[in-house]
C-alpha cells in the first residue's frame, strides 16, 4: 500500500510539473517568453527530473545519493521560499484602497508617445479610474526613456491620461528613472518639490504590488496599491520575473546594497 501511495504521488508531482512547464509557456500566445517564463520553465524541468530520473541515479550510491539529496533538499527548500514570496505578492492584492489620495503610475513600455504596452495602458485606466472618482487628486506618472524606448513612459502615459479626460494640470511627469526604486525615489522627490500630498496610491500590476508599495515606503510616501488588470496570459512569465526580482531585493537589503 505504502508503495502505491509513493508511486501516485511521484506521478501527481510529475503531471503538476508537466502542467507548470505548460503555464509558463503560455506567453507564448502573445508572442512573449522572457526570463520570467524561462525561469519558471527550468524550476518546473527540474521538479521533474527530481521525480523521475534522480532516484535512479541515486540508487548508485556514493557521491550520487548525496548530491541527489542536496539537489532535493534545495529544491523543497526553493519552493517554500516561492510559496512566501507569493503570500506577500497575495497579501496586498486585497487590501483596500482609501479615498482622497494622490496616484503614482508606475512606468513600463512604450513604443511611441501615443502608443503603449498593454501593461502600462492598464496602469494608466486605472488611473483615471480613481482620478475620475477622486477630483481633487494629483497624479505623478512616471518612467524614463528605456534603451529601446522612442519617448519616456511618463509622457506616453501623461498623454493617454489627458486623452481620456484628465486635466493636464493635475498630472506632474517623473521622466528620469530606469526602474521601479527610482520611479519612487524620483516621484518622492517631484511631490516634495511640487508641495503635493505623499499619501498617494501607487498603480501597478497585482502581482508587482508588494514590491512596489514597499518601496514606495521606503522612498517616504505613506503608499498603498492600486492594482490594475493583468492579461492572464502573459501573467506566468511577470509572476516568474517578480518571484526574481524580489529575491533580488531581499539579499539587496540583507547584504545594505
Amino acid at each position: 500500500m505504502g508503495k502505491r501511495v509513493r508511486k501516485l504521488g511521484k506521478w501527481a508531482f510529475a503531471a503538476l510539473c508537466v502542467l507548470g512547464i505548460l503555464w509558463f509557456c503560455m506567453p507564448i500566445l502573445h508572442g512573449g517568453f522572457g526570463e520570467g517564463s524561462v525561469f519558471g520553465v527550468a524550476v518546473c524541468g527540474m521538479g521533474l527530473a527530481l521525480v523521475l530520473w534522480a532516484p535512479k541515479w541515486a540508487r548508485r550510491g556514493g557521491w550520487r545519493r548525496v548530491l541527489c539529496w542536496v539537489w532535493a533538499a534545495l529544491y523543497v527548500l526553493g519552493l517554500g521560499w516561492a510559496g512566501y514570496l507569493t503570500g506577500l505578492i497575495v497579501s496586498y492584492q486585497a487590501a483596500k484602497t482609501p479615498d482622497g489620495l494622490n496616484v503614482v503610475v508606475l512606468g513600463a513600455q512604450v513604443y511611441s508617445a501615443e502608443r503603449m504596452g498593454m501593461s502600462l495602458t492598464n496602469r494608466v485606466a486605472k488611473a483615471r479610474e480613481y482620478l475620475e472618482a477622486n477630483p481633487e487628486a494629483r497624479c505623478i506618472v512616471t518612467g524614463g526613456m528605456g534603451g529601446n524606448e522612442p519617448c519616456p513612459e511618463s509622457l506616453a502615459a501623461k498623454n493617454a491620461l489627458v486623452r481620456g479626460g484628465v486635466d493636464p494640470d493635475r498630472i506632474y511627469m517623473e521622466d528620469k528613472s530606469r526602474n521601479t526604486r527610482q520611479n519612487l525615489t524620483f516621484a518622492m522627490e517631484l511631490a516634495q518639490k511640487e508641495g503635493l500630498d505623499t499619501r498617494v496610491a501607487v498603480v501597478s500590476q497585482n502581482f508587482h504590488l508588494y514590491r512596489a508599495v514597499r518601496l514606495a515606503r521606503a522612498a517616504g510616501f505613506e503608499a498603498y496599491g492600486l492594482p490594475a488588470e493583468t492579461d492572464p496570459i502573459i501573467f506566468p512569465s511577470y509572476y516568474g520575473r517578480e518571484l526574481l526580482s524580489l529575491t533580488k531585493w531581499y539579499l539587496e537589503e540583507m547584504l545594505g546594497g
